[in-house]
């Protein structure tokens, strides 16, 4: 997943629910107004969380995109073969 798909989903869920989405936004304008301290605050863990998600995901997919290969190869994760002329495969 990467940030492109994450801006479609919010827009697409925005056209579909526009009520919801207007909503949210004025909610978030009065705590800016309000509060500001407090919602950069806010902002700044929601960023934070969504890196961390963002990077643990990116690295998970590598690695089961590299299972994938192997498994196609026909080599089986984590076996090493030898072949009779002494190179690994």
């Amino acid at each position: 997943m990467d940030l492109f798909e994450i801006f479609e989903t919010v827009k697409a869920f925005s056209i579909a629910n526009p009520l919801m989405a207007i909503i949210a936004g004025l909610i978030v304008l009065y705590l800016f107004y309000r509060r500001p301290g407090l919602s950069f605050f806010i902002l700044f863990i929601i960023v934070l969380l969504a890196g961390i998600y963002f990077t643990i995901m990116s690295m998970s997919s590598s690695g089961s995109s590299a299972k994938e290969r192997l498994i196609k190869k026909g080599a089986e994760p984590g076996i090493i073969t030898i072949d009779p002329s002494g190179f690994l495969r």
